[in-house]
């Protein structure tokens, strides 16, 4: 039995059209637990009326002439009824996921009876391959919502204890060179005091770039998470996932190891880390989204030089 984490339906289709001269994407069911019915009626009906009048005056003295008037009254009505049948949205999906997942195995099927799936490691771009192993996720959504700076400094602040005496206090302390009675005996709570306060402010400042690189990975990869697999490296498309990315950041089980099916768009040559000069032309506009997601990925460690850049199709465990 196959849980699926990844599936990308476009990709998987396009793939079955090609290798079967076609694929039937949609389905027809009669079931009336998963049918929605909808019946309608309407009724108009209207009067039609006009009227036809004239009125002629004698040119004489006296008033006099004659007046004429005539009309005709008549009716219309119409009447129409119509019965529709529609699969609720819940139960399309159902079936929607039911299709795919079968289309998955055809998938297979077809890619191993022609020999489109590339074995070993010696692959070139445009290469399908499979491969078992464990990935590491990265939603960068996800991860500048857990790194807001005001929660944590909540809750570093909440790992100080108060001692009675603030940082400013402490650090005049330290920094006079003849104490009082009550500061010498004070010297040593204001020395934990300062030392707490300093590491409280690296780690925010650590929050601070880590905000920075996050929000701007956010916004770059907008609806798309990373995924790395030792060397090979690729973006999903959120829309795909069966779960959600916090469900996925949830699971820690490294010994489970996830079937991937992938495809080769390339190899990562060089990461730009941002401390080198570069060489920038007008015609290089396009580089800018890459050397930027290099900065971010290549901080992590999450990209290297040499790593293969893939992209998934399906990810499941079986």
């Amino acid at each position: 039995m196959k849980e699926i984490i990844y599936l990308d339906t476009n990709i998987m289709n396009s793939m079955l059209a090609q290798l079967d001269q076609g694929i039937v994407n949609s389905f027809s069911l009669e079931n009336s637990d998963q049918e929605e019915v909808t019946e309608s009626s309407n009724s108009t009906s209207g009067l039609k009326a006009a009227v036809e009048a004239g009125v002629k005056l004698s040119t004489g003295i006296l008033p006099g002439g004659s007046v004429t008037l005539k009309g005709n009254g008549g009716g219309n009505k119409t009447e129409s009824e119509g019965v529709s049948k529609t699969f609720s949205e819940g139960q399309k999906d159902i079936l929607n996921k039911a299709f795919h997942d079968y289309a998955l195995e055809v998938l297979f099927g077809k890619l191993e009876e022609q020999g489109l799936l590339i074995r070993g490691n010696d692959y070139r771009e445009g290469d399908l391959f499979t491969e078992v192993n464990g990935f590491r996720f990265y939603d960068f959504d996800l991860i500048q919502k857990a790194m807001d700076l005001e929660i944590w400094q909540t809750i570093m602040g909440l790992t100080i204890p108060n001692r009675g005496i603030s940082y400013e206090q402490a650090l005049k302390i330290l920094n006079k060179t003849k104490h009082t009675a009550k500061e010498r005996e004070q010297i040593e709570i204001a020395t934990l005091t300062v030392e707490e306060h300093e590491n409280m402010t690296e780690m925010t400042k650590l929050i601070k770039d880590f905000n920075k690189l996050g929000s701007l990975s956010s916004n770059l990869l907008n609806d798309l998470s990373v995924i790395k697999v030792e060397n090979k490296i690729g973006l999903i498309k959120k829309e795909f996932l069966r779960e959600s990315a916090e469900a996925l950041s949830f699971r820690t089980d490294d010994k489970r190891k996830a079937k991937m099916l992938m495809r080769v768009i390339g190899v990562k040559q060089n990461v730009y880390s941002g401390e080198e000069a570069f060489t920038f032309f007008e015609q290089d506009i396009d580089t800018i989204p890459n050397l930027m997601l290099d900065i971010v990925l290549g901080s992590f460690k999450i990209i290297n030089s040499g790593d293969l850049l893939v992209t998934p199709i399906a990810i499941y465990y079986e």
